[in-house]
């Protein structure tokens, strides 16, 4: 939790210094914007949460999320190229291919002792692929979809925008969800198991092989519900949708707190990575800075956007590195207590009273006091 705590406060003091650098960022549309973008990346990022805590690693689902979409938009879709079947239809069978996607993932990954890097890395490109083909390299539109009001309507409305956008709504509920199955079921008990030592989890008696399975599923079904999100929101899809958003989804999860050697994390840390991911990114568009040139007309000085990435990467890096550290820290930390116990609880140098070094009588000397008594 103290790991968590201070992210947070980074957090505010991140919007605050971005509140201070531009008032507009915390303008209602905007703020409503980004609620929206962190709902949706935090949906899939909190199934990734899930595959990390035990050790593993997906990055299948930026990939699935466009998947999903582009499904949708096929079956769906009333304008060009869409096949015009039930909105329910489309959505009902996008979200079975996504979990059938974690299925199929997961069981190389735990049956046949494939390295989770592998196996979801030819995922995300056979995924992509996939989406390619399907939209023929082009897009696919939504046109006048109902669906389209996902992303644009929500609860609370205030000037003519939703306080509470449905993506948002859709998050707490995977929100509450996760909490639930990952810190108070023994499901949950059994993923920091497996992330924090997986032969002794597999040695006291737990199915590792079902667990795992069953968060890569987990993961590629979020990212499916993320994928929906995503649909709704922009509108037409092709097969760029969801590129690199496995990064996003990773650097969320490891800026909460979780540990790419798994066995720690928590749900309320990958939100607040998540926050911190987007608040980022759109504070690169709206960070500014006010000043006057030499001839005194005022001017202002921004961030470009072509350093996203650059960023981003960059942040990714000094979140693995601390983790390094902090581990390291810790391992010290334990190292010394330990030492500290076991001189503790060691006999002294020079024996026992009354005795010799090890703590063996000294019987002659017994004798000779016996005698003079």
């Amino acid at each position: 939790m103290r790991r968590e705590l201070g992210m947070f406060i980074a957090l505010v003091a991140l919007c605050l210094a971005l509140f201070i650098s531009n008032g507009d960022f915390l303008g209602q549309s905007n703020a409503i914007n980004t609620l929206r973008q962190i709902s949706m990346l935090g949906i899939f990022a909190i199934g990734s949460g899930f595959v990390i805590i035990t050790g593993g690693i997906d990055l299948s689902v930026g990939s699935v999320v466009g998947l999903t979409g582009v499904i949708i938009a096929k079956l769906s879709s009333q304008a060009t190229g869409g096949l015009g079947h039930s909105m329910g239809f489309g959505i009902v069978v996008a979200l079975a291919v996504a979990l059938s996607v974690g299925l199929a993932q997961g069981l190389l990954i735990t049956r046949l002792k494939l390295q989770p890097f592998i196996v979801t890395l030819g995922g995300m490109l056979l995924i992509r692929g996939v989406s390619q083909t399907i939209v023929q390299g082009g897009t696919l539109s939504m046109g006048t979809s109902p669906l389209l009001g996902l992303a644009n309507e929500g609860l609370f409305h205030h000037a003519g925008d939703p306080l509470v956008p449905y993506p948002m709504v859709i998050f707490l509920a995977v929100i509450a969800a996760a909490t639930y199955v990952l810190h108070f079921t023994v499901f949950g008990r059994y993923v920091y198991a497996i992330g924090g030592n997986r032969d002794a989890a597999e040695y006291s008696g737990i199915a590792v092989k079902k667990v795992e399975t069953i968060t890569y599923v987990i993961s590629a079904g979020l990212a499916g519900v993320a994928g929906v999100c995503y649909t709704a929101y922009i509108g037409q899809m092709s097969q760029q949708v969801g590129v690199a958003y496995e990064l996003y989804a990773i650097a969320a999860v490891v800026l909460g707190g979780c540990s790419l050697r798994g066995g720690e994390g928590t749900v309320l840390g990958i939100v607040i990575g998540s926050s911190m991911m987007r608040v980022i990114d759109n504070g690169i568009n709206m960070f500014q800075i006010r000043y006057q040139d030499q001839e005194g007309t005022p001017r202002l000085w921004r961030l470009d956007p072509n350093w996203t990435f650059i960023i981003v990467g960059t942040v990714i890096l000094v979140a693995v590195i601390l983790d390094q550290v902090v581990h390291m820290v810790q391992a010290a930390r334990r190292i010394r207590h330990a030492g500290a116990a076991a001189a503790a609880a060691s006999p002294p140098a020079g024996g026992t009273e009354g005795g010799t070094a090890g703590g063996i009588p000294d019987t002659g000397t017994e004798a000779a006091r016996a005698k003079a008594g």
